[in-house]
């Protein structure tokens, strides 16, 4: 058996992090600025005001899931999940499940709704 260290996947390219020289730059926010509020957290963290279909909001991990028609209509995208339920969830654990809280982040100070 060989030592697992060892082994290489021919497809995807060695990459040097030590030599790169944005490593810790945020390019979330580069990239992708919400205009629109999450249907489960409210925080504005939805691109293309709102219209993004299989979009991941960075605070709760709630997929946008256009072809749900209400909020106890469950989610393929979402485990099964109603947005009643992932809502409650997140009051609860800070994201749509429990499981998924080590993936989420802290809303930016942007992000925050302004009602």
């Amino acid at each position: 058996m060989k030592n697992e260290e060892n082994k290489t996947n021919k497809y995807v390219p060695k990459i040097n992090y030590d030599e790169t020289p944005n490593c810790e730059h945020d390019i979330e926010s580069d990239i992708v600025v919400g205009n629109s509020p999450c249907p489960c957290c409210e925080f504005i963290t939805i691109p293309n005001n709102g219209d993004a279909l299989a979009y991941i909001c960075p605070v709760c991990f709630w997929e946008i899931d256009l072809f749900i028609q209400s909020n106890v209509e469950a989610s393929d995208q979402n485990h099964g999940l109603t947005l009643t339920e992932a809502r409650k969830n997140y009051q609860s654990f800070g994201a749509v499940l429990p499981m998924l809280k080590k993936s989420c982040r802290q809303p930016k100070e942007y992000e925050y709704p302004t009602k």
